[in-house]
């Protein structure tokens, strides 16, 4: 399947670049912050809360027509989530009193994101846009918060091999500030099941500058 949606992608992209041939191009950068979190349809618990990180990276803009418009981007970012489990029961001994308190960790993940993202202008300087968007995980790494005990083997990181690829769609609105710069916010709705039966899920605002 994932073979199948790089193949989708190189398609895109070169469908993306014959058009903008004979269309209107423009490039530009773009960066801001993200809320990212997972989402555990399958769970009866949700133990994944939602973490601040960032994105930067360029876009092509091309005008399709006067009101429809195609961008694909290529973005670096840092999402991932907080795990946060309460009221964890430690025993560190048949005859010990347990330890009740709390494990957090943050999970940071690096991922390069291709969009592309369809938009229809409402007015001149308002837009919605839809589209699919495609990750490729580069690290998964977590680091412990607070924990119940100070066992070291209990407060082992996982060191599981993290998944590589994510895919799902995106949707949002932005507002030109300046005919250069602009306002843009984003949700990305993961469609493809990860370890542990997670979804990813991910608000980005930003700006973008058109050269």
């Amino acid at each position: 399947m994932k073979k199948h949606l790089y193949l989708f992608l190189i398609f895109m992209l070169w469908a993306l670049g014959a058009q903008a041939q004979q269309s209107n191009l423009s490039l530009g950068f773009k960066g801001g912050v993200n809320y990212a979190s997972y989402r555990t349809p399958d769970a009866f618990i949700d133990v994944y809360k939602g973490k601040l990180g960032f994105f930067v990276g360029g876009f092509a803009n091309i005008g399709i027509t006067e009101k429809f418009k195609v961008q694909p981007e290529l973005l670096f970012a840092m999402q991932g989530a907080r795990f946060v489990l309460k009221d964890i029961e430690i025993r560190d001994g048949a005859n010990n009193e347990p330890k009740v308190g709390d494990l957090k960790k943050n999970i940071n993940e690096a991922t390069i994101l291709l969009p592309i993202m369809a938009r229809y202008c409402i007015t001149e300087t308002f837009y919605v846009e839809a589209g699919p968007q495609f990750g490729f995980i580069l690290s998964n790494k977590e680091k412990i918060i607070t924990s119940p005990t100070d066992d070291p083997n209990f407060n082992v990181p996982n060191t599981k091999d993290p998944d590589t690829f994510d895919a799902g769609l995106a949707f949002g609105a932005g507002y030109k500030l300046t005919e250069n710069l602009g306002l843009n916010a984003r949700y990305y709705f993961g469609l493809v099941k990860r370890d542990y039966g997670i979804y990813s899920s991910v608000l980005n605002i930003g700006l973008e500058y058109s050269l």
